[in-house]
């Protein structure tokens, strides 16, 4: 299609090689060795998606005088060398941006989007994962977020996110997080990561009632709370590598398909029946390795006894039921 052009992995310097059809609506430079953006390309005024990824791009200031604001959709800038996300006021038909791996060290920026409130964009999805960012800001415009990745940087406190009601997806792994908090009015929210934080509690965590998959792997958590039997909605749920020692308060969710409790601190399988009774029929992915109660003899047969649509236990597919 003459009005899309992918240069990927071109090994290209400069575009001074290459002929940009001033009705391109795509442009996919991703994997080159581009550090600036050609004339040409901010020239062109039916641009709707521009994907720098994979560069050497450390200023992206020129993306703000690029002539295609009222068409632009989508642009990536993953992977360069930005310290700063640029001005992007005036974008007025944003819906996808991507800044994840570069040296960002603030969302402030962000809030020229929104500051002629007429011209704001629909933004669905914001990705700045593994920056150096350390707070969550300038957001309070973007009201249509579904979806939010800030994993990988140095975020301690959940804040900022008063305006996304919308959000169907919030990805804070690998951060400084000590508590979850301010989620109450995200009542559509259906993923959640949380993982490689600082939490000991999972205090919090039942404002977020609509929750399909809950990610909370590689913290300090002691316990299953109790908050768990309100998220009734819930099919996955990852406490692996934490500090647990018992199964307990999954009562309700009868629609649990992948439980990770692998790497804690069970002694035994003694009460497992009756904490996994409302499981039986749904279950079907278990984890415990790394627990001592994982060096039971009966370890295997007493859980494939218990959940009979069980396809996968530990890192063993159980590619067809044995005969309990």
């Amino acid at each position: 299609m003459a009005d899309v052009l992918d240069l990927t992995n071109s090994h290209l310097r400069d575009l001074s090689t290459v002929e940009i059809s001033p009705t391109l609506t795509a442009l996919d430079l991703t994997a080159n060795r581009l550090q600036t953006l050609d004339p040409r390309v901010v020239a062109l005024t039916g641009l709707r998606a521009l994907n720098l990824r994979q560069n050497i791009i450390a200023d992206a200031a020129g993306v703000n005088e690029c002539c295609c604001k009222g068409a632009l959709e989508d642009l990536e800038l993953r992977d360069n060398l930005l310290t700063e996300i640029p001005t992007l006021e005036g974008f007025s038909q944003l819906t996808r941006l991507e800044f994840s791996y570069n040296q960002i060290r603030s969302l402030a920026p962000l809030s020229s989007l929104t500051a002629d409130p007429a011209a704001s964009p629909p933004l669905l999805e914001l990705f700045v994962a593994a920056n150096k960012v350390t707070a969550i800001e300038a957001l309070g415009g973007l009201s249509k977020l579904t979806v939010l990745e800030l994993g990988s940087n140095r975020i301690r406190t959940i804040e900022g996110l008063g305006s996304q009601a919308c959000l169907l997806e919030l990805w804070l792994g690998r951060n400084r997080i000590s508590k979850i908090e301010n989620l109450g009015h995200m009542t559509a929210l259906r993923r959640i990561s949380l993982q490689s934080n600082r939490l000991e509690s999972m205090c919090g965590i039942a404002a977020c009632s609509s929750l399909v998959e809950l990610y909370l792997s590689h913290n300090g958590i002691w316990s299953l709370d109790q908050q768990l039997t309100q998220l009734k909605a819930l099919r996955v749920l990852d406490v692996s590598n934490n500090r647990i020692s018992k199964v307990e308060h999954l009562q309700g969710l009868s629609q649990l398909e992948d439980l990770w409790l692998n790497d804690n601190q069970m002694p035994s399988l003694d009460g497992i029946e009756e904490a996994l009774k409302d499981q039986v029929d749904s279950l079907t992915t278990i984890y415990l390795e790394h627990n001592p109660a994982a060096a039971a003899l009966d370890y295997k047969q007493r859980l494939l006894a218990l959940l009979p649509k069980l396809q996968q236990l530990d890192a063993n597919v159980l590619p067809e039921r044995e005969q309990i």
